[in-house]
């Protein structure tokens, strides 16, 4: 009995703290909201609990809190605090339980309106056209690096980057038992599909296997029907979900990790825990990259990482991105712009953003290993 009474107690203490917490976040949600309003003349939208407030929020952690949990749980916390008079209209990249809707639910939170498209320029169509607020489109990938495609498509519909999203996810097999041996079936979108294709040589050559629209509609069908599984990703699985996982981590490059951009026509303010991203194209004579690097050593701008490429039908024609720490808005990124743009041959702002997570400076501030 006496153990009975105490665990009581302590059940009483957690619900107690509980109801604490809860009028905690309904001050702060009330600050987001306050927040959200000054912003004028901004995108409305833009994390609150980012950068070196989270990193903060990770050292101040004690045991038996790990630090690992800190960042899931404030991320959690601040989109459920963003209150809006309307919720945003977002448009993402693929189908619903994908990895595009993944990185617009975790980024904006459950209450935004989730709108699927098929194609990059036809997402960043939908925000130039102002028929939605936001679009959630891949920005950069693990194996290939920066998407450039993206990049221009952003300048072009005359858009800004005005947020970053890091997603990591894995593939899983799923059914309803949770064994792989009573697998006669197999569900899977097409993007998915092409990601699994050695596993499913390898593990299940002569199981039925069906292209669907979303792991949604795959998730479903593995729940319903015996001898059915579902090739999905890990996050379309929710704490209640009606099927087991069968084979963990499927796909045939393994994790998968992309850091998406958030893009709308207004720019982000400032967070204090900013980067700036740019093109530029230099004229053809020699030194004319080091002259406009120099600008940004001057005026002490950390250089995050630097690449080049291509353009398209210009002749081996380069054009540089750069990332760069701060907002356009700094003074000195504003006095280093305004010599690069005396010298340079083509200058964009693609947009500065918050950093969900911020980069220790490489030697010389440059990322060399994303540099061509």
């Amino acid at each position: 009995m006496d153990e009975r009474k105490r665990l009581d107690e302590l059940r009483a203490q957690l619900a107690e703290i509980d109801h604490q917490m809860l009028r905690q976040l309904e001050r702060r949600a009330r600050v987001a909201q306050d927040i959200i309003k000054l912003r004028s003349g901004t995108a409305r939208f833009a994390p609150i609990a980012d950068g070196q407030h989270l990193l903060a929020l990770e050292r101040a952690a004690e045991p038996p809190l790990p630090a690992s949990a800190v960042r899931p749980a404030f991320a959690a916390i601040d989109a459920a605090c963003r209150v809006f008079e309307v919720a945003p209209r977002v448009v993402f990249l693929g189908s619903e339980g994908g990895f595009g809707w993944m990185a617009a639910q975790e980024h904006f939170g459950p209450s935004a309106e989730l709108v699927r498209n098929e194609t990059v320029l036809g997402a960043l169509d939908e925000v130039a056209r102002e028929r939605a607020e936001f679009a959630v489109v891949p920005y950069e990938s693990l194996e290939d690096g920066l998407i450039f495609p993206t990049i221009q498509g952003i300048v072009a519909a005359d858009l800004k980057l005005v947020g970053e999203h890091e997603l990591s996810q894995v593939l899983v097999l799923a059914n309803a038992t949770g064994s792989p041996s009573e697998v006669e079936k197999i569900l899977v979108t097409p993007h998915d599909h092409a990601a699994t294709v050695r596993y499913l040589e390898s593990n299940h050559p002569r199981t039925t296997v069906v292209d669907v629209r979303s792991p949604f509609v795959a998730l479903e069908h593995a729940r319903d029907n015996h001898g059915t599984a579902a090739i999905v990703p890990r996050g379309a699985l929710g704490p209640d979900a009606p099927v087991r996982v069968a084979r963990e981590n499927i796909g045939d490059q393994g994790e998968v990790r992309m850091r998406y951009g958030v893009i709308s026509r207004l720019p982000a303010p400032r967070s204090g825990s900013d980067a700036t991203a740019l093109l530029f194209g230099v004229h053809d004579k020699p030194g004319a990259l080091h002259e406009i690097l120099q600008h940004f050593k001057e005026r002490s701008c950390n250089l995050r990482r630097i690449q080049s490429r291509p353009l398209p039908g210009e002749g081996w024609e380069y054009v540089f991105y750069v990332e760069v720490s701060g907002h356009v808005t700094d003074r000195n990124l504003v006095a280093a712009l305004e010599g690069i743009k005396r010298e340079a041959k083509m200058l964009k702002i693609v947009g500065s953003f918050p950093l969900e997570r911020p980069m220790p400076a490489t030697p010389e501030g440059e990322d060399r290993r994303r540099t061509s």
